[in-house]
């Protein structure tokens, strides 16, 4: 949205973020067929800049000559367009980093395909990810509502084989296919922070685009309390979190509350932590209904693990106190009960990492674990086919005289010889000296060769995560994030809470969908009460400082900190009060610290009239800067003859008006002391 002043702002509410045809967000998306000419187009671009293998150096350092300015405008005319008509020419630029990204899958799958070529492929995957880091990255100090709504954020479909695939935005692609070089990105990393902190929500009138929250400055405490804000992610995790550590005392003190023999009902604790389980295990089986088979991930099966444990101990007691007890009495149920539970001890203390991982230190960890079970499949696949065959030979040599005799102990000595516990004592006397000869090799190839292959693999992988650990972390609350937004739920019912919503669905079902609605939101806002009382407090703080950076005319994220080396950012909001009629005292207050600073700044350098740096120094360091003049240059070489006359005669106007400035400026500082 264009202002009357002509500065670029995000759009702050659906209606100004509708098609031009419908009122979405100035023009319709680009057709699947022409993404797909777009992409094509690129993929031919990256063919060319990267015609060999490459040092990644090369590709990704600053001012690379392979990935030139001259390629990133070429990468911008690929997109096609009336170059007149910046707005159709922006349709189809908007696709860029979307398409760019399907030529990365493209690259992965021929990298796959011919294995003698993967070398150059991954190159040009290399390539293909670094420019989009260049566009993104330019487009974030050009107009930041264009890289966020359209390039990053809105859904577009792609026809592949002559089929439309599913609509995906550039966030998603780059989040699923693991591309750390987008993903590490500037402007990239901004878009997730205002998509964590809700600040961009999905567009309700169109599920392909995303739109600014109305509500962001708005300076009054009730317009916060909303519990549509509980859509966004860092609220989600933030009662998550709250609940598991709920779940885990819960689950403490019901493991460790029993002090009797005596079986005894169901306590209000234990009651309340079955609850939890259960409205957990829903939520896992809701999502996998609506998502399918891609919810399947390592924290998902380790969570169900933990849920499952523990119904199996709820059934065990609830066996223990009812009165048809058949075969075991009730002091057995109960005790069977307890022990099974014990067991998914370290399962509920571990799934707190799950939504601890935004903390840095516990993100790197999280993805270091993740690596090494990955590698450590290499190690148990080849432990298992040894393990097969060294069992098959002892087998053999028990049933040579026709009988069994010592099965048990040979699977139970080769299962602990992999943890380093097997003895030689158990084949002595078994058929010499056959059996001792295959013990000595499966010992030999366990203890020295496997572990010290598992040793070396966990051990590349923890280099490799480290290597990159700050892409690794950033690539990982991508991920995190995206699981917020790509939640079935319209209205957030955080588990157990669902349970709610589950009891209320035949209530649903009967109104009118206003009505329920209406009812939903209701049911929301008392049970989250407390809750959105603290959001409400936060976002208004919040929105007095947006607030101030829109009559800055800055971005909505400036001034959040406020920097010893910059005089003039940071906000005052002390004295802001939540239920003052003053809403701009915080305003005044700022504006106050910042003259007051520059005023004292300004009046302890003029104490000595030679402390004063001279403007020479600054036209010297100017000079000895490294100059990025070839790389600088955006126009092609046909473009830069025609420009060169035109700008040697700006370059001389600028010389000569900065040394009128300049003589001016002096005069002025001699006035001044005269005085």
């Amino acid at each position: 949205m264009v202002s009357a002043n002509g500065d670029l702002h995000l759009p702050i509410s659906n209606e100004q973020c509708m098609p031009e045809n419908n009122g979405s967000l100035g023009f319709e998306a680009p057709t699947p067929r022409q993404i797909l000419r777009v992409t094509l187009n690129l993929k031919y671009l990256i063919d060319k800049v990267v015609p060999i293998v490459y040092d990644p150096n090369d590709i990704v350092c600053d001012h690379s000559e392979i990935l030139s300015p001259k390629v990133v405008k070429l990468a911008y005319e690929a997109c096609g367009g009336n170059p007149k008509d910046k707005a159709n020419k922006r349709k189809y630029q908007s696709v860029i980093i979307f398409s760019l990204l399907k030529v990365c899958e493209w690259y992965s799958i021929l990298a796959t395909m011919e294995v003698h070529n993967a070398k150059l492929y991954e190159t040009r995957n290399l390539a293909s990810q670094q420019l989009c880091k260049l566009l993104i990255e330019r487009e974030e100090t050009r107009d930041l509502q264009f890289l966020f709504m359209q390039l990053l954020l809105r859904r577009y479909v792609i026809n592949e084989n002559d089929e439309d695939q599913e609509p995906l935005n550039a966030l998603e692609l780059a989040t699923d296919m693991h591309c750390t070089t987008v993903i590490g990105s500037s402007g990239f990393q901004r878009c997730l922070k205002w998509i964590w902190r809700g600040w961009i929500v999905q567009n309700g009138l169109d599920p392909t685009t995303f739109i600014k929250d109305d509500s962001l400055a708005e300076v009054s405490l009730i317009s916060h309390f909303n519990p549509v804000r509980l859509k966004a992610p860092v609220y989600q995790n933030y009662l998550q979190m709250i609940f598991s550590f709920l779940f885990l005392g819960l689950y403490t003190l019901v493991v460790n509350g029993k002090d009797s023999e005596r079986v005894q009902s169901f306590d209000l604790l234990e009651s309340i932590f079955y609850v939890f389980n259960t409205g957990f295990i829903l939520d896992e089986l809701t999502k996998l209904y609506y998502i399918g088979y891609a919810h399947l991930s390592f924290w998902n099966l380790f969570n169900d693990t933990t849920y499952l444990i523990i119904t199996f101990a709820m059934g065990f007691r609830a066996m223990s106190v009812t009165p048809l007890n058949a075969k075991y009495s009730s002091e057995d149920w109960d005790k069977i009960s307890y022990r099974v539970l014990s067991c998914a001890a370290p399962f509920v203390w571990s799934r707190l990492l799950l939504y601890l991982e935004s903390q840095r230190f516990i993100g790197i960890m999280l993805v270091i674990l993740k690596h090494m079970m990955k590698e450590s499949i290499v190690f148990f696949f080849l432990l298992f086919l040894i393990m097969i065959g060294f069992t098959q030979g002892f087998l053999g040599l028990d049933s040579a005289d026709g009988k069994r005799d010592i099965t048990g102990p040979i699977l139970g000595n080769l299962t602990i010889t992999v943890l380093g516990l097997g003895s030689f004592d158990v084949f002595e006397e078994f058929a010499p000296p056959y059996a001792a000869i295959l013990y000595y090799g499966y010992y030999f190839i366990v203890s020295v060769i496997l572990l010290n292959i598992l040793i070396a693999l966990y051990s590349t992988a923890y280099q490799k995560v480290i290597d990159n650990a700050d892409d690794e972390y950033m690539a990982l609350m991508s991920q995190k994030t995206l699981r917020y937004i790509r939640a079935p739920d319209e209205d957030v019912y955080v588990s157990p809470l669902n349970l709610i919503e589950v009891f209320m669905t035949p209530i649903f079902r009967i109104l009118p969908p206003k009505r329920a609605k209406d009812l939903s939101y209701t049911v929301m806002t008392i049970v989250y009460s407390p809750f959105l009382l603290l959001i409400s407090v936060k976002e208004t703080r919040e929105a007095r400082r947006i607030k101030y950076n829109r009559m800055k005319r800055l971005n909505d994220d400036a001034n959040e900190y406020d920097t010893p080396w910059d005089l003039t950012d940071g906000y005052l909001d002390d004295d802001d009060g939540l239920f003052s009629d003053n809403r701009n005292s915080g305003m005044r207050a700022t504006q106050l610290k910042n003259s007051r600073s520059l005023k004292l700044q300004r009046t302890a350098e003029q104490e000595d009239v030679h402390f004063k740096v001279p403007k020479k120094w600054y036209k010297n360091v100017k000079k000895c800067s490294p100059s990025f003049e070839q790389y600088d240059n955006d126009d092609t070489e046909d473009d830069a003859g025609e420009d060169k006359d035109e700008v040697k005669e700006l370059t001389k106007k600028v010389e000569n008006l900065t040394a009128v400035i300049t003589d001016l400026l002096e005069k002025l500082d001699i006035k001044d002391k005269k005085e």
